[in-house]
């Protein structure tokens, strides 16, 4: 039986809308004028990352003629992002996008409402959700292994130490899942001597490889499922003096790590296109409320940016 929210968390939402509207705030104010209105309720609002998924978001609703709302914490709080959720059903939003993450009562009162929701970059399997867009993670793990074997070759013995943002997100699980069952297939063998987690906080991320590298002086693969992480990864490697016998990996293209690659200190990073997962998500959204269309099989891009595409990976990424 589907649920609708607590009662609790019901007054707390109305409450909410109350003050955004005393406040003059636009976020669904909308009385089903003849638009449509879609809300991209992000993790993360001022991400660098999640920032080019904005872009797309923007450049989609100009595009579709509709109108729309980014709106979310600016630190990792699902909380938040379900108060967000639930105010833009209560708000009879025409499509939602948002990260699987949120609770599933959530997500099965939006599709009671018959408002459709687009997951992007997390999934939530066997929820009642139209569409998941996101990376691909055994081919991110293939791409990894391809990279270091192409560095280190294929008999040297991996001792793999990785970082994500948060150990009970199912991202984090599934991303550590595909690389055991790929980095298997490596002839020279593989350790995974830790997993940390940064819970997006960068002084959290930095404390946590200071200790990793103090304990585990004999890594020679860090892997960075956090964005943020990869910096302080490079520090730490260079306080331990390990750093010349270590690959380097991060994810996604923040500027500062787009920074380090041209400067040596981060041998690569998986890169996926947020824009991608903006603009694709509200055509998804569109096509199925105005013509009933249920989206086929995107194929999401994924490349190891490095020195030698960096000036031009994003040009070929996002297809703009």
């Amino acid at each position: 039986m589907r649920k609708e929210p607590a009662k609790d968390t019901m007054k707390k939402i109305l409450l909410l809308l109350s003050i955004m509207l005393l406040g003059g705030c636009q976020m669904g104010t909308q009385e089903k004028e003849d638009y449509l209105y879609f809300l991209f309720a992000t993790p993360l609002a001022e991400h660098d990352i999640w920032l080019q998924a904005k872009e797309g978001f923007d450049d989609a609703c100009e595009d579709f003629h509709v109108k729309g709302d980014w709106i979310g914490p600016t630190v990792i709080d699902t909380l938040e992002m379900e108060d967000v959720v639930y105010t833009g059903i209560l708000q009879q939003a025409d499509g939602i996008i948002t990260q699987g993450v949120i609770s599933r009562d959530i997500v099965a009162y939006a599709n009671q409402k018959q408002i459709p929701m687009v997951f992007v970059d997390s999934n939530m399997e066997n929820s009642e959700h139209l569409y998941y867009m996101g990376k691909d993670f055994k081919k991110q793990a293939q791409l990894l292994l391809a990279d270091i074997e192409e560095k280190k070759g294929k008999n040297e013995p991996l001792k793999v130490a990785i970082q994500v943002a948060n150990l009970d997100f199912q991202i984090a699980k599934d991303q550590i899942a595909e690389v055991k069952e790929v980095f298997e297939q490596h002839p020279g063998g593989y350790e995974i001597v830790n997993v940390s987690e940064s819970k997006s906080e960068e002084i959290r991320a930095k404390k946590e490889w200071e200790f990793v590298m103090s304990q585990h002086a004999d890594i020679n693969v860090a892997i960075n499922f956090a964005a943020e992480s990869a910096e302080f990864c490079w520090e730490a490697a260079m306080q331990q003096g390990i750093r010349d016998d270590m690959l380097i990996y991060g994810v996604d293209d923040m500027p500062i790590t787009l920074d380090f690659i041209k400067e040596g200190k981060i041998d690569g990073s998986v890169v996926t296109s947020f824009y991608q997962y903006g603009y694709e998500g509200v055509r998804i959204l569109y096509e199925y409320v105005t013509t009933g269309k249920k989206p086929e099989h995107i194929e999401t891009n994924l490349i190891i940016v490095d020195k030698d595409n960096i000036n031009h990976y994003r040009e070929l990424n996002d297809g703009k």
